[in-house]
């Protein structure tokens, strides 16, 4: 699997001059953040939080993270002002209320998709936050499980916000 993760929160921060290889790449990708880790591909017992996907995963993990870790606003309203809307709403609506450490969950992200969007909606209907969005696809009828898209396996078919994008 091309799943790069889970690291728990805390652990991956305390190690990021010592392994700057296992920062996020500046590529396309889907990402998410979880309160379990797992093996292979998440599942729903992974209690998924989050799910998104990013044109540049190591830019938009970061402005997830400072929302997350509690650099946002204490308003939890949309109305604040924030960097990362996921982030913003874990912190305030999750992490907050249940005494949660964000330091204590998982985050993982997978640059090989064939589809982002196809894997945004798998791993978007295992999230168990809500209410959150789900997108289709609309080139891919169904669409395409998860273990296939997430293999690295490059295709020909164009992706409108994946990494066959031209």
């Amino acid at each position: 699997m091309s799943w790069q993760g889970p690291h728990k929160i805390g652990d991956y921060l305390a190690t990021v001059v010592h392994s700057p290889w296992q920062r996020p790449p500046e590529a396309a990708g889907v990402y998410l953040v979880s309160e379990k880790p797992w093996r292979g591909l998440p599942t729903e017992a992974d209690r998924i939080l989050y799910v998104s996907q990013a044109a540049y995963l190591r830019y938009q993990i970061g402005r997830l993270l400072c929302d997350l870790l509690g650099f946002t606003g204490d308003d939890p309203s949309p109305r604040e002002a924030y960097q990362h809307k996921g982030g913003h709403s874990l912190w305030s609506h999750h992490c907050l209320p249940h005494q949660i450490e964000p330091v204590r969950l998982y985050l993982a992200w997978c640059a090989e998709c064939l589809c982002l969007t196809c894997a945004e909606t798998a791993l978007g209907k295992m999230m168990i936050t809500g209410p959150h969005r789900v997108r289709s696809c609309s080139l891919h009828r169904p669409p395409i499980d998860l273990w296939r898209n997430c293999q690295g396996v490059t295709t020909n078919s164009r992706n409108s916000v994946g990494p066959n994008h031209q």
